[in-house]
């Protein structure tokens, strides 16, 4: 049985709100695999190519951001009883900047046109500045959920952080002399970028997240204290030191290499809390949870053996960035549908209505057919990221991308069919 104590729906948005950013972001991913399979040569090539860069800003911002929006959207009052001040307005806001601009920024990147890089610059800014201006004023008045109302506040500062660097990049790559410090090592600014976007944005976020769901939804023991204080706070530590080492012109592996530690700390209990889960039974959020932190293990085993970059961003952001949204999906929009159901239910009196259990709203056979789809694109290209010298290579990345279009395809599908048995519900209850 799922552990709702302390959960409360008094204050929270209409669900409306986080399922719209949750459908939408799927996608983001089809476009991200459709260029995979027109570009799959120039994907494999180099990380620098026009067709790389697309689809990785749209599986970072059209993906995962919008996931990781809807999220705090629902969370903040749910978790920590401090709801989002108009949420309506300013989600409804907040998603139409984050679309257009990660669409601006990415067909910018693909056909190397400025004017939009710039236009997908100011409106993703004017996003972030919104969203964080909404956001971080619920967090100041959050109570409950201490570790992870810490974690969402330092998760709000790394997605400031990676916007200030992609900002500075683009001047960059428009030749602005006033970042020519940034043109003259433009690479460790760009991996300085990325580190914010996938660790202290992204990472933290799932961080604390993770203290709420993983007990709740697989029954485990929770998480040890000295994870909750320490490990979101050395990753921040260890993304600050990396940039102030930037920014004497000093290496910055020393700052990565203690932000990897958090992370390795925090997968490692991870696994270890869900074995130690007190229902032996393996679903297709557990299996996503395993893979994902697995590749984030393999993924920093390879960067400290100076493994090559294809390789860790496939296990990065196809391991771990459509894996665990993936594998959250899962569990979160049966539960909010099924609880969302049942306050209306109650607080109306309407037991006349028999409110389905969480696991009718997206079967789990139908889960674990879209988890295999996924593992078949993971395998494949991460075949061909470690051998992309090879003839073969080019057709194992356009394979992996169709097996992707099926996977997160078949995802939506599975979200709109359960959104889809959340209105019908919620018209026999009105």
């Amino acid at each position: 049985m799922l552990n709702t104590a302390g959960l409360s729906l008094d204050q929270a948005p209409p669900i409306g709100i986080p399922f719209a950013f949750f459908m939408a972001a799927p996608l983001f991913a089809l476009l991200a695999a459709l260029v995979m399979v027109l570009e799959g040569d120039q994907i494999l090539a180099t990380r620098w190519s026009p067709a790389a860069l697309a689809t990785i800003h749209l599986l970072a911002l059209g993906f995962l951001t919008q996931i990781m929006c809807g999220a705090l959207f629902q969370m903040l009052p749910v978790l920590a009883g401090s709801p989002v001040a108009r949420a309506l307005l300013v989600g409804r806001s907040t998603q139409i900047l984050l679309t257009l601009g990660t669409l601006f920024l990415c067909v910018g990147l693909y056909w190397g046109r400025h004017g939009l890089l710039v236009l997908g610059g100011l409106t993703l800014a004017v996003c972030v500045l919104l969203f964080g201006w909404a956001i971080g004023a619920a967090l100041r008045r959050a109570r409950g959920a201490r570790y992870t109302v810490i974690a969402m506040r330092f998760a709000l500062a790394g997605l400031f952080a990676t916007l200030a660097l992609g900002l500075l990049l683009i001047a960059g790559l428009l030749g602005a002399d006033s970042v020519r410090f940034v043109r003259s090592d433009f690479a460790h600014w760009v991996n300085l970028h990325l580190a914010w976007g996938l660790l202290g944005w992204v990472g933290v976020l799932v961080m604390g997240v993770a203290y709420q769901v993983v007990p709740m939804f697989h029954v485990t023991p929770g998480y040890p204290r000295w994870l909750m204080q320490g490990a979101v706070p050395v990753v921040v530590a260890g993304l600050a030191l990396a940039s102030l080492a930037m920014g004497s012109g000093r290496g910055a592996w020393a700052g990565f290499g203690l932000a990897l530690m958090g992370v390795i700390a925090f997968a490692l209990v991870t696994l270890d809390r869900q074995y130690r889960r007190e229902r032996p039974r393996i679903d297709a959020t557990l299996l996503y949870w395993w893979t994902a932190m697995t590749s984030a293990l393999l993924a920093v085993l390879l960067w400290v053996w100076g493994g090559r970059a294809e390789p860790i961003g496939v296990l990065a952001f196809v391991g771990v960035g459509i894996a665990l949204p993936s594998g959250m999906l899962f569990k979160i929009m049966p539960f909010l549908s099924w609880f969302h159901l049942q306050y209306r239910q109650l607080s109306g009196r309407r037991f006349d209505v028999r409110i389905p259990h969480m696991h009718a709203f997206i079967p789990e056979c139908s889960a674990l057919i879209q988890f295999g789809l996924y593992l078949v694109a993971l395998f494949l290209l991460l075949l061909a990221a470690a051998w992309p010298e090879r003839v073969f290579s080019v057709w194992l990345v356009r394979l992996g991308g169709l097996a992707t279009v099926g996977a997160i395809g078949f995802l939506w599908w599975l979200q709109w069919r359960c959104y889809a048995q959340y209105r019908s519900f919620s018209r026999r209850l009105a």
